[in-house]
């Protein structure tokens, strides 16, 4: 499964669209590469920013489930 730019996630704050995504070196840190896509097993590494401007701009991959929709 590959997770990317434009996709849903369920976050804490509700559902959410992908606006960007950086791997991390190691999981916890805030600071990546900037990718537009990536395979599911390396979405804790990552760190993820979405367009709704009322919620939280940014959560660590941790704390994010997939949703297809």
């Amino acid at each position: 499964m590959v997770v990317s730019v434009g996709q849903n996630v369920m976050t804490e704050h509700g559902l959410q669209k992908i606006k960007k995504i950086e791997l991390c070196e190691k999981v916890g840190d805030k600071y990546g590469i900037e990718v537009k896509e990536i395979y599911a097993d390396l979405v804790d590494r990552c760190v993820f920013d979405f367009d709704d401007r009322e919620k939280p701009r940014w959560q660590y991959g941790t704390q994010i489930d997939f949703v297809n929709v």
